[in-house]
């Protein structure tokens, strides 16, 4: 199963909007037709929005999540159905399925590999399967990068 691995802050959103290149729902286009099956969410965010389940201030995590990608995403429906979170966003890559057909798309993803003594893996696969785009980017280079792993 084709599996994206993903971060929201510094990747699909900048400064509380959305890359331009990414927004009306251009990278869940871009995801879909690259043949991604099942969706990862690796942000940080997680935290916050699981405190708020925790607190029972919301029950639809999920729902929260695609509403914090500023509409990189625009079928709600789909994304509930495909998106899975990570356990510990610390220590996101320890959750990533190197077994199967994955990609991993983070700003921070040379830290993240560093942190579990993976660089190698950042250095061997850069812009193959592990993306690490420029935070302040429109985001076409993410859209391309998308349209490489058909």
């Amino acid at each position: 199963m084709k599996t994206l691995y993903f971060d929201i802050n510094g990747t699909l959103v900048f400064h509380y909007e959305c890359k331009a290149a990414l927004a009306g729902g251009a990278f869940e286009r871009t995801v879909r037709q690259a043949g991604f099956e099942r969706l990862v969410c690796m942000s940080n965010i997680q935290n916050t929005v699981r405190y708020l389940a925790n607190t029972k201030q919301t029950t639809d995590t999920l729902g929260v999540i695609f509403d914090l990608c500023w509409g990189a995403f625009c079928d709600r429906i789909w994304f509930l159905q495909v998106t899975a979170l990570v356990p510990d966003p610390e220590h996101r890559v320890q959750s990533i399925g190197f077994d199967g057909d994955w990609w991993y798309l983070d700003d921070l993803a040379r830290e993240y590999l560093e942190r579990e003594g993976m660089s190698r893996l950042f250095l061997q696969d850069q812009r193959r399967r592990v993306f690490a785009p420029d935070p302040e980017s429109d985001g076409n280079e993410i859209l391309d990068w998308l349209r490489t792993t058909c």
